[in-house]
């Protein structure tokens, strides 16, 4: 990280940059709609049932989705085809895609198809799943369109070989109307729509993406910030990031503080979020306006450190960032082995239910988004008796998708955070991990804890509360609390 924007993200007491400009999968906020949609987008690629579909306008979270999916669909050791430059076409399309599969294109179309054929045959007699995902998919002809129906020609007796996922914005839907297309249409299994957020799901999301970034309370959006962010991002993300960045280096200067709605507002224009609103006139934004952003703010930052000026609070030292993956995504639960699980049945996946009627329940039952996650075969013992969950073999590891108490999002924050957090306390100091108070407070000595729990699990030792971390530390607490008295609070410092 660069020395500048390192003092600037101290300045404000933060481990990471809240609002980057691009997309971040390593700290996700999930809804329940979308973590469904994930889990059955996931679901139809493994079973091979077809074409996917993704639509949404600009800076919804498409490339993020895509990015969540490949990273679940790759730790099952699929293959899988990313093609960006959707403006090339027909045969260029075509050797793009085996470009990406590791392939030398061939001479022709003809030639091409064959080498994808034999190199798709070889994955499938392995039991490798391919997946080719075309993004910004809108930009395709109807000749490259064709071409994909060709793609799905291409199958064994019983499946395809090839799964497809399309994703652009929603014109692509209306170019996958044509009549002369029609065919390609019909394979289509599943179409994902991505939507704004609205008021509650943009506040929850703010403090989130806060409160992973070590805001810990020195920042907060005031409820006529967010009725002000609300109009001028109308609930799209991306906005929601450029409005936000810029809020933030307003407050460098105080080192934290509350975000109004007029910082809202005046960044909103400096940000050029209000488009095709134009301006009357061109508000001044606290500290550094005229750097142009939060990462270029640090250079003034980064001088007013050197001149000795004083540091805000820092939940850990300058510049330090977590691993990517450690926030929100699941998909590095249990790698480790672990000791003598006992035995758990191989039948009756998902706990007699099917996969898919499972995910439905656990969707259906409330808020708190449905996770998915890889486990070995002790921790498939451990999560066999939670009714919460959906388990299933899967070659020789296991899936396992639940909607556990614990997320994090509500471990981070909401009326229920301090009580999360005592659970996740209580649940470490039995396993010996944490000596602290028991206070609901997130600091360094219980991030220490996390951090040896996951090691200790075969997690990713990021000491942040995952998603896969905490339906861990859930079991624990839960089989804890079944088992006898739960752990008295103590006060202190944590």
């Amino acid at each position: 990280m660069n020395p500048a924007l390192g003092a600037c993200l101290q300045r404000l007491g933060l481990t990471r940059i809240p609002f980057p400009p691009t997309p971040d999968a390593s700290a996700y906020f999930h809804t329940p709609l979308l973590e469904r949609e994930l889990a059955e987008t996931a679901h139809c690629l493994r079973t091979r049932a077809g074409i996917v579909l993704l639509t949404g306008e600009v800076g919804l979270g498409k490339t993020t989705f895509l990015r969540r999916l490949l990273a679940l669909l790759e730790e099952d050791g699929a293959d899988a085809a990313l093609v960006l430059n959707t403006f090339l076409q027909g045969e260029e399309l075509l050797a793009a895609i085996l470009a990406d599969f590791g392939l030398a294109a061939g001479a022709g179309t003809a030639a091409g198809l064959e080498l994808l054929t034999a190199f798709l045959v070889e994955r499938r007699a392995q039991g490798r799943l391919c997946v080719l995902v075309i993004d910004d998919a809108q930009n395709l002809s109807l000749e490259s369109l064709e071409l994909l129906r060709l793609l799905t020609n291409l199958e064994t007796g019983q499946e395809k070989l090839l799964q497809i996922v399309l994703s652009g914005q929603p014109e692509l839907a209306a170019s996958l109307a044509a009549p002369a297309i029609r065919q390609l249409t019909t394979r289509i299994v599943k179409h994902v729509r991505l939507s704004a957020m609205d008021a509650a799901q943009v506040r929850d999301y703010v403090g989130f993406r806060l409160a992973v970034a070590g805001a810990a309370g020195r920042i907060q959006l005031s409820a006529p910030g967010l009725r002000a962010l609300l109009r001028a991002s109308r609930g799209n993300p991306r906005r929601i990031h450029l409005i936000l960045d810029r809020c933030l280096y307003g407050l460098v200067a105080a080192g934290g503080g509350t975000i109004d709605a007029a910082l809202v507002r005046a960044a909103t224009a400096e940000s050029g979020a209000q488009l095709g609103e134009g301006r009357a006139r061109r508000p001044r934004l606290l500290a550094s306006a005229a750097l142009g952003g939060f990462a270029a703010a640090a250079i003034a930052a980064a001088a007013a450190f050197q001149a000795g000026a004083p540091t805000g609070p820092a939940n850990g030292p300058a510049g330090s960032l977590p691993a990517a993956g450690a926030v929100v995504e699941a998909a590095g639960a249990a790698r480790a082995p672990a000791p003598a699980p006992p035995a758990v049945a191989a039948a009756a996946p998902a706990h007699g239910r099917g996969w898919n009627a499972c995910i439905d329940a656990l969707a259906a039952a409330g808020a708190g988004g449905v996770q998915l996650a890889r486990v070995d075969r002790a921790w498939a013992a451990r999560l066999d008796g939670r009714a919460d969950t959906c388990l299933a073999r899967e070659g020789t590891a296991w899936r396992v998708a639940w909607r556990g108490e614990l997320s994090p999002e509500r471990f981070f924050m909401g009326p229920d955070s301090a009580r999360n957090v005592r659970r996740v306390q209580g649940a470490l100091a039995a396993e010996g991990l944490y000596p602290a108070a028991i206070d609901g407070l997130y600091g360094p000595r219980l991030r220490a804890a996390i951090r040896g729990f996951q090691a200790r699990n075969g997690l990713e030792a990021t000491g942040l509360p995952d998603a896969a971390t905490l339906l861990f530390i859930d079991t624990l607490a839960t089989a804890r609390a079944a088992a006898g008295p739960a752990l008295q609070d103590h006060h202190g410092d944590s």
